[in-house]
């Protein structure tokens, strides 16, 4: 079954005015809006286990939504958000929340870093599949939930994988080959694997200098359609944010800016938490950072650092003019784990980034390194 709130194609498309009860929903002790925008009954109050006990060996005890678990119905101070630029997860689409501790507020710094949360800040994303994709509001499936959690020695993970009844989602540390059938646009029945990753794996991407840490939540991803309004309106920030217009904020894939900006934004949404000093990537002295200037530095004409296999065979990161003369298209489009860029996930590649990142590339002049 679909949700009943559309909670979830409001965390896909950032319409958040389809929520007829509006964002303030998410303070309320109310379930959420049905189709009238009237409130929906709320399930029976939950009682957070100790937080002592933190991870949960279950989602449901966290307490974060209300009614099915599957549906995710924000549970009073549960804010979902989206961002500009998501992470590509092999065609999983995603819902994503911030729940604060009580009297918890953010701490919003420089537009280039992160935004400092509280402890007992809890970060929620949930990854599932439209089962038929010519109908994006219709029946879906939820593989897994995420959270990182801000406790008083940083940051830790933890993952949940749903069950077959789509009823509750028990801890998983190793790991799990998810196989999942659907419809695709074209309406031919669909399948493939979906791969949750281990524990450790999550920090090939939330690791920085040797810390996990948040990527998504900071002002150029979280500047999206009113959000941030909205949520300073809830009162979670620290500070008033003042011109919320003049705020840097991150090109999507299909946004109306400049090739380039949409093309460098894109790789900083996949690329840069990794391609970055202190990250993974961050010894190849490739850096994807979208306000990187200097065009050695992100990849024009520059040589490969010990990239073996992961080259291609082929001369320079970016070939200006040439993409298929690129080492960084040669790796998007792999869906070999020993090649692949981004390393997670690997089981497809993403069609639309390639698409935009070949453009930009090809449009470069002069053609060619020396």
């Amino acid at each position: 079954m679909g949700p009943s709130p559309s909670y979830r194609a409001i965390v896909r498309s950032a319409r958040w005015e389809a929520m007829r009860c509006g964002l303030v929903v998410a303070t309320l002790a109310l379930a959420g809006c049905g189709e009238s925008g009237d409130a929906v009954d709320e399930a029976p109050t939950c009682v957070p286990s100790d937080p002592a006990q933190i991870p949960h060996e279950t989602l449901s005890e966290y307490c974060l939504f209300v009614g099915p678990l599957v549906d995710e119905v924000p549970a009073p101070g549960v804010v979902p958000y989206t961002v500009n630029t998501p992470l590509w997860a092999d065609l999983a689409e995603k819902g994503r929340y911030i729940a604060l501790p009580e009297g918890g507020t953010i701490e919003v710094g420089d537009d280039r870093e992160e935004w400092v949360f509280p402890v007992g800040t809890l970060l929620i994303k949930s990854f599932y599949f439209t089962l038929d994709r010519r109908d994006p509001d219709g029946a879906f499936r939820t593989i897994e939930t995420r959270l990182l959690i801000n406790e008083p020695d940083g940051w830790s993970n933890h993952t949940y994988v749903f069950d077959d009844a789509q009823t509750e989602a028990t801890r998983f540390v190793a790991g799990k080959r998810v196989p999942v059938s659907y419809t695709d646009a074209d309406g031919n029945e669909a399948e493939q694997d979906y791969l949750v990753p281990n524990t450790n794996q999550c920090g090939n991407c939330h690791e920085r200098d040797d810390e996990i840490g948040v990527l998504g939540p900071f002002t150029p991803q979280m500047n999206v359609e009113g959000q941030l309004a909205r949520m300073e309106a809830l009162g979670m920030f620290s500070e008033p944010l003042g011109d919320i217009g003049a705020m840097d904020k991150m090109a999507a894939i299909d946004g109306p800016e400049p090739l380039e900006t949409r093309a460098r934004d894109y790789l900083h949404g996949q690329c840069a938490h990794c391609h970055r000093d202190g990250g993974g990537g961050g010894r190849s002295g490739l850096s994807l950072l979208r306000w990187e200037d200097d065009p050695s530095s992100y990849g024009i004409c520059k040589r490969p650092v010990a990239a073996g296999d992961g080259s291609g065979d082929l001369a320079a990161d970016i070939v200006p003019g040439d993409p298929e003369r690129s080492i960084l298209v040669f790796r998007m489009k792999s869906v070999d784990p020993e090649i692949k860029m981004p390393e997670l996930p690997n089981r497809l590649p993403d069609d639309a980034g390639i698409d935009l990142v070949s453009e930009w590339i090809r449009s470069l002049a002069p053609a060619g390194c020396d």
